[in-house]
Order: C-alpha cells, then structure tokens, then sequence
C-alpha cells in the first residue's frame, strides 16, 4: 500500500505530465509487487510516436528529479491501447 507522501508526489507528478500532455490518461497508481518503496504509475501515453518520444524523456526527467529530491522511486510504464476513443 502506497504511503501518504508516495501518493501525493505521485499524483503531483501526473498532473504536470497532464497538463503538458492533456491526452494521456491515469490507469492506476500501485505500489510495485517487486519492491515495497516503488510506485508504478500506469498510464495511457500520447498516441503520436514524437509526443510519445519527447513525453517518455520529461516522464523520465521529472521521475530522476523526484527520486533524488525525495527517494522515491517511481516507474512509468504504458498500457496498451488506449482509455478512450481519439
């Protein structure tokens, strides 16, 4: 189970990516099965190659940045598909 401030940074980090992203979608927000102080943030990323390309480099940025301010580790991974119809 995720802890209060894992939760928080978690959805912080979603609505930045969402407010430069607006057609990515949030599946869910998970504690990892593997390790107990990771997060695993699923989600529906752009559709476009490019977008997709430059949102997985901020994804990756902003998740270092965290990590190194806070230790939390986050992990961004794509499901297939997409949440709603474009």
């Amino acid at each position: 189970m995720l802890n209060i401030q894992q939760k928080k940074i978690s959805e912080n980090l979603f609505s930045t990516l969402k407010a430069q992203y607006p057609e990515i979608d949030l599946l869910e927000i998970i504690e990892s099965p593997f390790e107990k102080d990771s997060v695993w943030m699923r989600l529906y990323p752009p559709v476009d190659f490019q977008k997709k390309r430059l949102f997985s480099k901020l994804a990756a940025e902003l998740s270092t940045d965290i990590l190194v301010k806070y230790g939390c580790y986050i992990v961004i991974t794509y499901v297939a598909g997409s949440s709603v119809v474009r």
